[in-house]
């Protein structure tokens, strides 16, 4: 169906790095030069001792691993969190449905928030679309907020409550289960024929 998300390990830290890196990831990042391992192994440390934060490595319907969650500002008072994702290049179409549907069963499950908030440059017109489209809804832009070495950007603040998954959640899940059957008939029509059958086998 959507994969699983389990909890970042120090197994998992130089998996990531190679895909946080690539081109099309850095380019909608806060931070977009190329990170060295060095300051991949210092932020993983920083991580790991962040209690407002929590870091997953989302594995596919196939477990493998295929993308990056991470939940940050957790606010146990207020039960609020920001939220974001990143695949690995190359990741089938429709990863991100299939992440952003993971990520929210467990933000407003396993972790109990009340109120989930994603930021994107306004130049990452992909992710604002994928968040609108599974129900999320823009609260605010903060006018040329970041300057990515060439101009300056939008940034654009989403936000989806508790009481609202529910009826977010049934679309999402038959939308990933439409992927699924297609998916399954695409595999179906590139399989080759079965051989004959010997009537006298």
């Amino acid at each position: 169906m959507s994969g699983s998300l389990q909890p970042l390990t120090e197994t998992d830290r130089d998996l990531i790095l190679p895909w946080r890196n690539a081109p099309e990831v850095r380019r909608q990042m806060y931070t977009q030069h190329e990170i060295t391992p060095e300051e991949h192994r210092a932020w993983f440390e920083r991580m790991q001792a962040d209690p407002s934060a929590r870091w997953y490595l989302y594995r596919d319907a196939n477990d493998e691993p295929t993308g990056v969650v991470y939940f940050t500002d957790i606010d146990p008072a207020h039960q609020t969190a920001f939220w974001g994702f990143y695949t690995r290049s190359g990741a089938p179409q429709g990863m991100g449905t299939r992440i952003l549907y993971a990520a929210l069963e467990h933000g407003f499950g396993e972790l109990g928030l009340q109120k989930l908030n994603g930021e994107a440059l306004a130049s990452n017109t992909a992710s604002v679309h994928l968040h609108k489209k599974c129900g999320f809804t823009e609260e605010g832009r903060f006018r040329e907020q970041f300057f990515d070495g060439e101009q300056r950007v939008d940034i654009v603040r989403l936000g989806m409550l508790a009481p609202e998954w529910p009826e977010h959640r049934e679309r999402l899940r038959e939308r990933i289960e439409q992927m699924d059957a297609l998916a399954a008939r695409r595999d179906s029509e590139d399989a080759p024929p079965p051989a004959d059958r010997d009537p006298l086998g």
